[in-house]
């Protein structure tokens, strides 16, 4: 008996085993699990979304693309805003020029050079100051000889001061000389006058000119 009882507690695990038929083995056990873990791995996999969406790629391509055409657009504008800047520049330039030198020949510095100051003048001139460059030129003429004038131009200054609607240009020069006549020697005049310079025939010329009292 003794021998039995001894036998039978050695056997209690398989009895157990055996007692209990669906009872999985160790190795069926640590099967299950992993693929238990796997599967639900899978599923997870399954169901993770994706970190960008089609929605997220079309967005940013459309923000992409606009930020390309506004770059576009705005070199565009930058490069023909330069154009102009330098359009008007160049005719600044060109304005002033053109009122520097009609006004030094109004102020011929003798009789002697009359003839060429009158004909700069006639050039240079155009609209209601053309009309009257025939009649300006004659009166200083007489003027030069009924007092043996000389001038001298001491000093020339011209700015642009406006740009009108009609596309004309308001320049304002400044102008020193030195007047010797039968009555007085060297006699310093100083004046300003506001040249309308009008684009006329591929270059400026004066349309009206005005002295300016203040």
């Amino acid at each position: 008996m003794e021998g039995d009882a001894g036998t039978s507690r050695l056997n209690l695990t398989d009895e157990s085993s055996a007692a209990d038929p669906d009872a999985a083995s160790p190795e069926e056990s640590t099967r299950d699990v992993g693929a238990t873990v796997g599967d639900a791995d899978a599923r997870a996999g399954t169901r993770r979304p994706s970190w960008l969406g089609n929605g997220w790629v079309a967005g940013i391509c459309a923000v992409l693309v606009l930020l390309a055409a506004a770059a576009i657009t705005g070199g565009y504008y930058a490069h023909r805003a330069n154009e102009r800047a330098d359009a008007l520049a160049r005719s600044d330039e060109a304005a002033l020029q053109a009122a520097k030198e009609c006004v030094t020949a109004t102020q011929a510095p003798d009789t002697a050079a009359m003839t060429a100051s009158q004909s700069k003048i006639l050039e240079c001139s155009t609209g209601d100051f053309g009309v009257q460059a025939g009649l300006f030129s004659s009166v200083i003429a007489e003027a030069y000889e009924a007092a043996n004038a000389t001038v001298a131009v001491d000093e020339l200054r011209a700015a642009v001061e406006r740009h009108n609607d009609d596309g004309s240009i308001n320049v304002l020069v400044a102008v020193r000389v030195k007047i010797t006549n039968s009555e007085a020697a060297d006699q310093q005049v100083g004046y300003r006058l506001r040249a309308t310079m009008a684009y006329d025939e591929g270059r400026y010329r004066i349309a009206k000119l005005d002295q300016v009292t203040s």
